[in-house]
């Protein structure tokens, strides 16, 4: 993979246009901000959207369309990613973040417009299908730096998510509350198209479609032979990681009433003023002080990464995953209840990020595309999944059963790191071995 990614470097300097990596990562970071913060603002909504606008007021009738919204969305982007992967390999990673951004920018709108609940399920399957953005932005913020900035790279980007998911729950709440739904869908929408313009006018990409067609058709392998050991072990991990990461996410107002001991209102007091709110004020508060714990995460763990074997870091990140997720459930109060969700998100945040870069290290640059379209196909069908398991650990052992089920998660993922380590790292030898006997060749 070394001498791939030294060619690809060499070749970038023969087209004559050297790419600035860090003023790509700027604009991939900024359009990313805008188009979660615009996702995150107004997503929380559909449930009022539904009730308000389609009339359907029945609590129970209403529960299971949020459930089908929820599933068209998640199976519509699990087999997207697979798709658009594939496709960015063959026509560059920018033309596929381009189109996500402007897809988006014109569907999200139009869910606040439909006048019907059969067309909303059928728009959200389009947006899922033809939008998501973090996916190919990764893919063309890896393809277009050096190797050895990956870990950085990855880290950086994800404090983009974090960062625009704290301010879209912020401000979403106040621009719908104050202008209506519409106004709210409408803002993601141009929030979307102007990440687009970032985008289309600021970040550079050398792709030439033929040359890269010839390199893909000099590595194309069966899908059988491309999912080695290591291959299939990382993109395990991150199928268990899209459950964990999503199974608690709709049940956080209730662990917080639950917290609050049936009160209906809970006064947090700090140094200089205090904050007196109910469960619903102080679940986005929470939500932004978790989102604020991802976003420093991605910058500690990227850092990180550049400096410590990724396979290693991600054990002890892990366990303190679980730890956090227990102090939750701890929790004696809605203040103690934000700490522990600050660390828990401070902890898991870095998980993908590591997963993501320990993906790179054992796959072709020419095919990066694919893999990552892999990658979040199968964090997407651990969304798909969570839903299922959820219902089930629910039933039977309550709110603070699906929680605990989250942490079990994650400790089972360290036992499973030790195959996976072994192997990423048997294959890194051999491609080592194999790079040397072309150099020997070539002398």
């Amino acid at each position: 993979m070394e001498s791939s990614e030294a060619e690809r470097q060499e070749a970038l300097q023969a087209n004559g246009k050297k790419i600035n990596w860090k003023k790509n990562l700027f604009f991939i970071w900024l359009s990313q901000f805008l188009s979660l913060a615009g996702f995150s603002s107004c997503m929380p909504f559909i449930p009022k959207v539904m009730e308000d606008y389609l009339g359907i007021t029945d609590r129970g009738l209403r529960l299971q369309f949020i459930s089908a919204y929820h599933f068209c969305g998640m199976i519509s982007l699990c087999v997207a990613m697979v798709v658009w992967g594939m496709l960015a390999d063959r026509f560059g990673r920018k033309m596929m973040l381009l189109r996500a951004s402007f897809a988006a920018a014109v569907f999200y709108p139009l869910l606040a417009l439909v006048p019907n609940i059969w067309l909303l399920l059928l728009l959200r399957f389009c947006c899922s299908f033809f939008s998501g953005t973090y996916n190919p932005a990764q893919t063309l913020a890896v393809s277009t730096s050096p190797q050895e900035k990956h870990g950085f790279v990855l880290g950086v980007l994800s404090t983009a998510l974090w960062s625009g998911y704290m301010l879209g729950y912020l401000i979403g709440g106040v621009v719908a509350e104050n202008f209506g739904f519409v106004v709210a869908f409408a803002s993601c929408g141009i929030v979307y198209g102007i990440g687009g313009l970032l985008v289309l006018f600021f970040v550079d990409e050398n792709f030439d479609r033929n040359v890269e067609q010839k390199k893909l058709a000099a590595v194309r392998k069966p899908v059988r032979e491309m999912l080695t050991p290591g291959v299939g072990g990382i993109l395990l991990m991150v199928l268990f990681m899209g459950v964990a990461r999503r199974i608690g996410e709709p049940f956080l107002t209730e662990l917080v009433s639950d917290t609050m001991n049936g009160e209906e209102k809970f006064t947090l007091n700090l140094y200089f003023f205090s904050l007196s709110g109910s469960d619903v004020f102080f679940t986005a508060i929470i939500s932004a002080a978790a989102s604020l714990g991802g976003f420093l995460s991605g910058v500690v763990i990227g850092w990180l990464c550049d400096r410590i074997l990724p396979r290693k870091l991600l054990i002890p990140v892990l366990i303190a995953s679980a730890a956090g997720v227990a102090a939750q459930l701890l929790s004696v109060n809605v203040a103690y209840l934000m700490l522990a969700r600050f660390f828990a998100y401070f902890a898991a945040g870095g998980i993908m990020p590591i997963l993501q870069l320990m993906l790179t290290r054992i796959t072709r640059p020419e095919l990066r595309g694919t893999f990552f379209g892999w990658s979040g196909s199968f964090s997407t069908a651990g969304g798909v999944l969570c839903a299922f398991v959820s219902w089930i650990v629910g039933k039977y052992f309550g709110l603070r059963g699906i929680y605990w089920c989250e942490a079990v998660i994650y400790i089972l993922m360290v036992p499973l790191m030790i195959p996976v380590g072994r192997a990423i790292k048997k294959e890194l030898i051999e491609e080592y071995r194999d790079n040397e006997k072309k150099k020997e060749m070539s002398k």
